[in-house]
């Protein structure tokens, strides 16, 4: 059966076999085949790196995207790497490319590519290392404290924006976990920094701390919550993307890092094996 619908697929014009391969891949992995879900997209990778200009950006993300994560589900980190950190080099390339002779979709398509192979890409790269410290202007929430300080706490790092309805609806989640798990040792801080007012009058940042204070208020959030000094710190946790979050361990390494809602049973597993280690 697998054999007819691979000689089937061989006769398509390159972006329809890289489709083809992805649309597999995924049923594949729905029936958990997940083994034979990542050889399809292994060859779906092949074959746009074979005809780089003929497949569609978008399908040359999810395909690399959708790998990385089965290439991490079998505990192939190192593969996921890898392959991430060449992909998003090449997605540099198009990016490039389109800025200058692009159509204005084509721009956000590759622009938004771009960021979120990027990402995904630092994301990888800091699992299983120190966690990067964190660099805060404003505590809206909390005393401060810095990472070192907070080791042997297991430490949930959430970025967020004002303007972010996923954020939003994220914050029951943060608020249930906080009280669920503080007393075991779970510190939970909120990130965000000025987007509407970065880099505006010390009037208008005071305005958009306001409207911030307002959001977390209304949610309830008890948690620390803190304005970073700029966009480093997102930068170095691959959290462009929001929401995001990053789990560390009691020893201070990354144990966790995605974009998206924290409703992952990765997300789970991973905090329940932080938790559990001593302190």
């Amino acid at each position: 059966m697998e054999t007819s619908a691979s000689a089937a697929t061989d006769a398509l014009k390159p972006q329809e076999r890289v489709a083809a391969c992805l649309a597999d891949a995924f049923e594949l992995r729905r029936l958990g085949r997940r083994e034979a879900a990542l050889e399809r997209l292994e060859t779906a990778l092949g074959e746009a790196r074979s005809f780089p200009y003929e497949i569609e950006f978008r399908t040359r993300v999810d395909v690399a995207t959708t790998l990385a994560e089965l290439y991490l589900a079998e505990d192939e980190t190192a593969k996921a790497r890898a392959m991430l950190r060449e992909e998003a080099e090449f997605a540099e390339r198009i990016f490039q490319i389109v800025q200058a002779q692009g159509t204005p979709e084509q721009k956000r398509a590759a622009a938004g590519g771009r960021i979120q192979l990027r990402d995904r890409a630092r994301q990888l790269e800091i699992l299983g290392s120190r966690a990067p410290e964190i660099s805060v202007r404003t505590w809206l929430q909390g005393s401060p404290a810095t990472l070192k300080e907070l080791r042997g706490r297991v430490v949930l790092l959430e970025f967020w924006a004002t303007w972010c309805k996923p954020c939003q609806e994220m914050f029951p989640k943060l608020r249930q976990l906080d009280e669920e798990h503080a007393a075991r040792g779970l510190e939970i801080i909120a990130l965000t920094r000025h987007y509407m007012a970065y880099r505006a009058t010390a009037e208008s940042q005071e305005e958009e701390l306001e409207l911030m204070r307002k959001m977390t208020g209304e949610h309830r959030l008890s948690f620390r919550i803190g304005v970073a000094e700029d966009e480093r710190t997102q930068e170095e946790y691959g959290a462009t993307g929001l929401p995001t979050l990053a789990l560390i361990d009691r020893r201070g390494v990354v144990r966790y890092a995605h974009f998206g809602g924290g409703v992952d049973p990765k997300f789970e597993e991973t905090l329940k094996s932080c938790l559990d280690e001593p302190a």
